[in-house]
């Protein structure tokens, strides 16, 4: 593995463990607002809107994650 593949997986991994540890509790948060406090009961409509909040949330992520490492601070 040459040193561009290492840090293409090191980025991966970093990638999928940062988006696990922030869209479990955000999806979590969602859901609870979303059914207990708006009292949506629609699945489809629930489902876009939590969709639409955890797409701008990925790619608001994997930018920051990328600009960083392309500025070697990771």
């Amino acid at each position: 593995m040459n040193k561009t593949e290492k840090v293409a997986l090191r980025e991966s991994i970093i990638v999928v463990l940062m988006g696990a540890a922030i869209n479990f509790p955000l999806q979590t948060y969602l859901l609870w607002l979303t059914i207990d406090n708006w009292e949506w009961s629609d699945p489809l409509k629930i489902s876009i809107f939590i969709q639409i909040i955890i797409t701008v949330v990925a790619l608001l992520r994997v930018y920051a994650i990328r600009m960083r490492f392309q500025r070697g601070k990771f």
